[in-house]
């Protein structure tokens, strides 16, 4: 009995030093690891401050990515720093662990695809952050917040953020290309006189090129404007409701297009109705 005593109290013969030891030496490899990524993440900034070779929106993309990336590094050095005592070799714990996670990726194939569709996405280019996208064929689009390589984060009009992992992303089409055109349409009665429609239009078009000459792109080479605001002209006589179809055209700044449209929409509906000018209306049979 007493011999069972001494075994169980062996058991329980723990070294405090060691103990002391251990946690002190993990919470130093935390901090210091934690000081390293923040030290290193505000170098990069600073970095991107103070040069303008790298584009703005290819230096948040690069942001977005450094900071995901880093949460998985933090995490895989503080899971080595917790283990390695209990290990004698830890290269043996890498390649058991090399082959638990080849078993494990059987499995976590759609991870693997997510991780491998956001690398290609990533380093080609297809989206930065802050670009304007629609996926799959979602008519509501939405600005990118943040990219990474597992997941896309992106924040729609209404405000809500929409969490989609790359490999689901099958469509897209990316409205910030450098520049985007502005293509807004109006359809008036066919009592209206078109040339004085055109008019109108036309005094919309000299308006919005004063207010929004910051908006406007502009060719790097020439630095001379894209395309200012100008009537597109009437381009359909059955739009539906059925009415004279006219359009005004204009390339903006893809990170003002928002912005622009909005305004344009909003001038040119102010001009007609201030014109009295009459709009299409659809014909709707009652049955009388």
């Amino acid at each position: 009995m007493k011999k069972f005593f001494n075994s169980v109290q062996h058991l329980f013969d723990i070294e405090f030093e060691s103990v002391k030891d251990y946690f002190v030496t993990l919470a130093l490899t935390i901090v210091s690891t934690y000081v390293f990524i923040v030290v290193c993440r505000k170098i990069l900034q600073q970095l991107f401050k103070r040069t303008s070779i790298i584009e703005e929106k290819k230096k948040e993309t690069i942001e977005s990515v450094v900071k995901n990336t880093s949460r998985y590094l933090f995490a895989t050095i503080i899971l080595i720093a917790a283990i390695k005592p209990f290990v004698v070799d830890l290269k043996e714990v890498v390649v058991a662990g090399g082959i638990i996670a080849a078993v494990i990726g059987f499995g976590a194939q759609k991870l693997i695809n997510d991780i491998i569709s956001g690398i290609f996405m990533i380093f080609e280019g297809t989206i930065k952050r802050g670009d304007f996208i629609n996926v799959n064929g979602e008519p509501e689009g939405g600005t990118v917040e943040e990219l990474g390589f597992r997941i896309v984060k992106i924040r729609l009009i209404n405000g809500k953020l929409v969490t989609i992992s790359n490999g689901e992303i099958r469509k897209m089409v990316n409205g910030s290309v450098e520049k985007r055109r502005i293509f807004e349409s109006v359809v008036v009665s066919f009592h209206q006189d078109p040339s004085v429609v055109k008019r109108l239009l036309q005094e919309v078009c000299d308006e919005l090129n004063q207010k929004q000459l910051s908006y406007l792109k502009v060719d790097q080479l020439t630095g001379e404007i894209v395309e200012k605001y100008k009537v597109y002209g009437l381009h359909s006589l059955d739009a539906s409701p059925f009415g004279y179809k006219f359009s005004i055209v204009a390339t903006v700044n893809d990170t003002d297009y928002l912005p622009a449209a909005i305004e344009a929409k909003e001038t040119m509906a102010q001009k007609l109705y201030d014109n009295k000018i009459k709009m299409a209306e659809q014909l709707i049979n009652r049955g009388h």
